[in-house]
């Protein structure tokens, strides 16, 4: 059933935009005339006063690419929160099962198989005079 949905709305957003494709196309090609924009004040520096001509396609164009451009990026900006928030959903789970990891009750521990049963006499007698030299360095 969700694949059909998400078929379905992949199919419904395809006819839409190429729909808007178009009627934008009948609309600019129906209106291929040049338009005079007013120049703001603050750019008749670059501009100059007069009004300037533009061509009403590109102009149109133009606001239909910032549109979609703008778009495109609430679009991601989404899928960037919505992926961010699955990621630190994650590490706190991950975090939480480390602690669960770290707190294992110790009552009945594995048995040490890398160490011998009897302790060695000899590693005894070395630990016992390292000890003493450090007493005997600390008491001077």
């Amino acid at each position: 059933m969700v694949r059909w949905v998400r078929l379905a709305l992949a199919a419904a957003v395809f006819l839409a935009i190429l729909g808007i494709g178009i009627v934008s196309g009948l609309f600019l090609v129906a209106n291929a005339g040049w338009v005079p924009v007013a120049v703001p004040p603050w750019l008749a520096g670059i501009f100059g006063p007069a009004p300037a001509e533009m061509w009403l396609p590109g102009l149109l164009f133009g606001w239909l690419l910032c549109a979609l451009l703008l778009a495109t990026l609430l679009v991601w900006s989404m899928f960037y929160v919505w992926r961010r928030r699955q990621y630190e959903a994650l590490i706190v789970r991950l975090e939480r099962e480390l602690a669960d990891l770290r707190n294992l009750p110790f009552e009945d521990p594995a048995p040490l198989e890398d160490l011998p049963e009897e302790p060695d006499r000899d590693a005894s007698e070395i630990l016992e005079e390292a000890s003493r030299q450090i007493e005997h360095g600390a008491a001077s």
